[in-house]
């Protein structure tokens, strides 16, 4: 790509934009993810700098896995040197000593998370010292007895190992690559035209070396290159995939605060099937209201009447999932809420689920008051709560644009009506919800009511306080 293009990562979706110079072009294209020269550096100064940070907190790694891999090398090359060619000790010894011990020195400072930003500087300071120590072991120390063709041979082999870690195996960026390796790269090729100067090497032998030598350099640098390319485009596909889970997240928490919590964790999975077309279910269904409110609301100010009815459904909407129930429907002063759904949930255990809850809300209303009092809202107020069990129609109803997940059937209206007829601070259960908690909450009967477009009584209990 020509010097001026630019190379755009967009999210989901990659995209190519080239703008020729001197021809100006409209781009969409986030700024921030704009690259310029070849893909070497970003257009915008801030992505540059995070990108810095990220690609410090990626190489970290490599440069300490490339001290760790190397440190072995250097202790072989010492047990060698003292066992092999003790006339040398007190020559190669104590470089080769303190090289191992800054080694494992620059290994402990790639730890702390404040020293991170000097690994990488560091990195090409210590490939660059490799590069001139192994030049200097290798063709003026070990091998001096051996003929000169050989001792360049060996040199520029151990030059390449070197030049290796300094373009791949640590992961600095091409500048600092270049600054590490070239200087011994020039020093090991001076050595070659010094020796065939001095008749030590044919023209052929110290060409030939000094061509492998230039031609690994610019074929590890060319890998450098393309590994920076590489990692920025990495950065970017990173960018774009934190972007979307954040996008994701704040959906999630958007769904949550709109949806009660068991039917948005089926959203968020993608399982609709259990929310979806409506079916018949045994449930158990609780209406609540809250008796008061209507006086109250022409007494205290807007914000204030905001503030407590929001107060008692989310105290009351946190019970109710606490008792793993499902708040389904809010209406003014009062809500409905389902037991054994959309989660299925045992028929017993649903009724006594819901008992539990309506007590805890009732316990849990005059600590509301209380707050309440301090805003100026002094009216008294109280709770209804009728529960009732039985078959319905549970699942998402509305229209294309806007769905609901609730019951419908005859059982739901005659929780509701049972919540009508229920005293004030009271807790009015249906004949079906006894059967299912006579065992477990000690209960007492009132008669049987009439319910509103029920053509039967409905005999109904009272749950005592334990």
């Amino acid at each position: 790509m020509a010097e001026g293009g630019l190379e755009r990562f967009s999210a989901g979706v990659r995209a190519r934009v080239v703008v020729p110079d001197g021809v100006t072009a409209t781009v969409t294209a986030q700024p921030d993810h704009l690259l310029r020269w070849f893909g070497l550096r970003f257009a915008g100064h801030e992505i540059e700098r995070q990108y810095r940070g990220w690609r410090i907190a990626t190489a970290t790694p490599f440069a300490r896995v490339g001290y760790i891999g190397s440190i072995p090398s250097w202790c072989l090359l010492l047990v060698a040197v003292t066992v092999i060619d003790a006339e040398s000790v007190s020559k190669t010894v104590p470089p080769i000593a303190g090289w191992i011990a800054l080694l494992i020195t620059l290994t402990a400072l790639t730890l702390p998370q404040a020293l991170r930003p000097s690994v990488m500087p560091l990195a090409a300071l210590a490939n660059c010292l490799a590069g001139f120590l192994i030049i200097w072991l290798l063709f003026d120390v070990l091998l001096t007895s051996e003929a000169p063709a050989w001792r360049a041979g060996v040199m520029t082999g151990g030059m390449l190992i070197v030049m290796f870690f300094g373009f791949a195996i640590f992961r600095v960026p091409p500048i600092f690559a270049m600054a590490a390796v070239t200087p011994y790269v020039a020093f090991a090729s001076y050595r070659l035209y010094d020796s065939y100067d001095a008749g030590r090497l044919s023209v052929v032998e110290a060409g030939g070396l000094g061509a492998i030598q230039w031609i690994a350099y610019l074929g590890c640098l060319l890998v450098c290159i393309v590994i920076e390319i590489v990692s920025r485009r990495s950065f970017c596909k990173d960018q774009i995939i934190g972007a979307q889970q954040r996008d994701l997240q704040r959906s999630a928490e958007a769904i949550r605060r709109y949806v009660p919590p068991a039917v948005a964790k089926h959203i968020v999975a993608g399982d609709t099937a259990g929310i979806g077309e409506p079916s018949r279910r045994r449930v158990t269904v609780q209406f609540i209201d809250l008796v008061g409110f209507t006086m109250l609301a022409d007494r205290v100010e807007a914000e204030v009447l905001t503030l407590i009815v929001n107060d008692f459904m989310s105290a009351m909407s946190d019970i109710v999932d606490d008792f793993g129930g499902t708040v389904s429907e809010f209406g003014g002063d009062g809500f409905m809420a389902l037991f054994g759904a959309p989660d299925e949930m045992d028929p017993e255990e649903q009724a006594v689920c819901a008992v539990r809850a309506a007590q805890a809300m009732q316990a849990r209303l005059p600590e509301l008051e209380g707050a309440w009092h301090k805003l100026g809202a002094t009216e008294p107020l109280t709770m209804r709560v009728g529960i009732n069990s039985g078959v319905l129609s549970v699942g998402s109803f509305g229209s294309h644009g806007r769905m609901i997940y609730t019951a419908i059937g005859l059982q739901a209206n005659i929780a509701a009506r049972l919540q009508a007829k229920c005293e004030p601070g009271g807790i009015l259960l249906s004949d079906a919800s006894w059967h299912l908690v006579k065992e477990r909450i000690r209960c007492e009967p009132r008669g049987e009511v009439d319910c509103k477009g029920v053509h039967y009584p409905v005999r109904v209990h009272v749950p005592l306080t334990e």
